[in-house]
C-alpha cells in the first residue's frame, strides 16, 4: 500500500527516525486491522427498549450499530467488533464488577464504560462517581484507553442538576487522566429544559429511541477514532 503524497511530503522534511515512525503509524491506522471494543453499562448500553444483547430485537436500537457503521465509513478496511455488555437495571457498582471480570478473562483494544442512571434514585452523585472510578482505574492498569460517557438526560423535573453534577465529575476526571475521553451524551440529547428531547425519547423519558441511539453512536465515532490513533502514536514512542 502506497503512502499518500501528503504523507510523503511531510516525511521528506523529517529526520529519518521520525519519518519511520510516521510511516509505521500511517500503516497501523490505515491498513486492515481488527479492533475489539468492550461496551459495558446499563440499559443505555444494551439498547433498551427495542434491543437486548441477549434477547435480540432491532439492532438499530443500540449505539453500537451506528458507531460501527460510522467507523466502517471512515475506515472500510478495518474490522470492528463491538461487544455489547449492557445490562438493564445494573448499577455503577455492578457494572464495574462485571468490567473487572471481563478484563481478566478477555482482551480488548478499548473500553466504553457508561453507567450511573440507575443509581440516581438511591445514592448521591459523589458516591455514584466513586463507584465508577475503580472501573476507569482497572482499564488504566491494563493499559486500555477508555471512553467515559456522561449519563443522558432524564425527563423528570429536578433531575437535571443531579445529572449534570455527576457528568461534570466524570468529565473532570477524564480531562485529568491519560488515555481517557469523555463523551457528552447529555448535551447531545437534551432539550432546552435539560430533559430528553422528544425525538430521542422512546416514550418513558429515560430510554432512547432509535434516533437517540443513532445520535450517541455517531457522537462517539470520532472519539473512538481519536483513541485508536493516539494509541498507535503512543506505541511508536515506546519502540
Amino acid at each position: 500500500m502506497a503512502i499518500d503524497c501528503h504523507a510523503q511530503a511531510v516525511c521528506a522534511n523529517m529526520p529519518s527516525t521520525n519519518r519511520e515512525a510516521i510511516i509505521c503509524c500511517f500503516f497501523k491506522i490505515h491498513m486492515a486491522q481488527s479492533y475489539i471494543v468492550l461496551c459495558i453499562g446499563d440499559s443505555h448500553t444494551a439498547g433498551f427498549p427495542y434491543y437486548d444483547p441477549m434477547m435480540g430485537g432491532n439492532p438499530e436500537s443500540s449505539y453500537q450499530f451506528w458507531l460501527k457503521q460510522e467507523l466502517l465509513r471512515i475506515h472500510p478496511d478495518a474490522d470492528y467488533q463491538l461487544i455489547n455488555e449492557g445490562m438493564c437495571g445494573d448499577t455503577a457498582r455492578g457494572i464495574v464488577i462485571r468490567l473487572q471480570h471481563a478484563l481478566n478473562t478477555a482482551s480488548y483494544h478499548l473500553v466504553i464504560l457508561a453507567g450511573g442512571t440507575n443509581d440516581l434514585g438511591m445514592i448521591e452523585e459523589k458516591q455514584i462517581f466513586n463507584n465508577l472510578k475503580p472501573g476507569y482505574e482497572a482499564c488504566r492498569e491494563k493499559g486500555l484507553p477508555v471512553i467515559a460517557p456522561g449519563i443522558p438526560p432524564i425527563s423528570i423535573d429536578g433531575y437535571e442538576t443531579r445529572v449534570e453534577a455527576l457528568n461534570n465529575k466524570i468529565k473532570t476526571f477524564a480531562a485529568r487522566s491519560q488515555d481517557m475521553l469523555f463523551a457528552d451524551w447529555f448535551t447531545a440529547l437534551k432539550d432546552e429544559h435539560g430533559h430528553l428531547r422528544d425525538i430521542y425519547d422512546s416514550g418513558d423519558g429515560v430510554h432512547l429511541s432509535v434516533a437517540g441511539y443513532k445520535c450517541i453512536g455517531l457522537l462517539m465515532a470520532p472519539l473512538v477514532k481519536s483513541s485508536f490513533t493516539q494509541t498507535a502514536i503512543n506505541n511508536e514512542k515506546h519502540l
